[in-house]
Parts: C-alpha cells; structure tokens; sequence
C-alpha cells in the first residue's frame, strides 16, 4: 500500500469519526460570537439592575425622613408597563390610612378618559417633585415584574401599584420584583418596622420573605 492510498484511508476514517479539526474550529468561532455579542448586554443589564435597586434604596430612606419631618403620608406610585415602566413620588398632608376600595377607585377614575377633570375635586395625594423630579423611566431593557404589599390582595403584575410611608416612620410592608422579563431578576423588600429596603438577586414573594 502506498503512502497516498495510506492518507487517504486516514481521512476517511477522520471523517467518519467525528467533526475535522477545521470544523471544531468554525464553531468555536461561532460560539464566541455569540458570546461576545450577548455577555456585554448581560453584563449592561446586570449593572442597570444594580444601579435601579441602589436608587431604590436612597429614595426609600428619603421618602421615610420626608414623611416623618413633615407629618405628612407619601407613596411610591409604580406604573407597570411592558414598554414603559416609571415610578414617581406623592405626598398626602398629616397621617393617612390605607384604604384599598378607595385607591381601586381613584385607578378607575385615572383610567376614565372621559372624566371631568376641571371639576373633580383636588386628588387627596399630590406629586412631590422635590424626590422623584417628575415620572421616573426604568432603563431600557428593565420593567416592573410585579409589587406586592402586605395591604393587596394579590401581587399586582400590571396598572398601577402604591407603597405607603407614614409619619410615624413605618413604612407598608412590601416587595419590588424588577426584571429584564428573562432571567434576570432582582427584589426589593421594604422593612415595616425600619423602612429600609434589601436587595435579593432572585424572584422572591412577599410571603416566601416572610417565611
């Protein structure tokens, strides 16, 4: 047998194998392609995520000192939108209680196009801009899973969502989930007693919290 008919015989053999040593390479290429292409948005969300929930966390502890210097009861309004979630700052004079058929009607009435809004009395909470500077947009790539307070009835994953800060400097026990709608997810707890709010890197309820 001669050395050509020995090389081609080897080939064959090769090819029947497995992949050659050029294929291996063209995908390995690929996967790093791809993976040079997607670890930079991950890491981008990650760090988004990141800086959302710090923020959070000072906005909370501001809101709390506000309502407790001034007598006055604030909420953190959370508009949950696939497209467009933001987030913003009321203030209500003196304590207030948390009244849940009231603030399901207040939504009917802010979803009503057709309401009288010249003549409707003033809303009993107004917008504070001096902490959230007007409606403030979640980065892009990042949306309001979903909240749940100690007051709901259910985790609230769409509309409009409400955490309370009373004078007293307790705050409504409640859960953030913020997510970019795949696998990342972070959770915000706000602490009834202390009014601060942890960071947890995964999807958590506010009963499995609890627990």
């Amino acid at each position: 047998m001669t050395l050509i008919s020995r090389s081609k015989i080897y080939s064959k053999i090769m090819n029947e194998k497995g992949f050659t040593l050029i294929e291996v390479m063209i995908v390995l290429a690929l996967v790093g392609a791809l993976i040079g292409y997607g670890a930079p948005r991950l890491f981008k969300k990650q760090s988004n995520v990141k800086s959302v929930a710090r923020h959070f966390l000072v906005l909370s502890r501001e809101i709390r000192n506000k309502a407790r210097l001034s007598n006055s009861t604030y909420r953190l309004v959370i508009e949950m939108d696939d497209k467009n979630s933001k987030y913003w700052v009321e203030k209500a004079s003196g304590p207030r209680t948390i009244d849940i058929e009231a603030a399901e009607l207040e939504k009917e009435k802010n979803s009503d196009k057709k309401s009288d809004k010249e003549n409707a009395p003033p809303p009993l909470f107004q917008n504070d801009k001096s902490l959230s500077k007007g409606d403030q947009k979640l980065p892009d790539g990042l949306r309001f899973g979903q909240v749940e307070t100690v007051n709901s009835k259910a985790p609230i994953s769409s509309g409009t969502a409400y955490i309370h800060f009373f004078p007293e400097g307790f705050v409504e026990a409640a859960a953030i989930q913020i997510t970019d709608g795949n696998k990342l997810t972070w959770t915000l707890v706000f602490n009834p007693l202390t009014g601060q709010a942890d960071i947890i890197e995964k999807a958590q309820s506010l009963k499995e919290i609890k627990r």
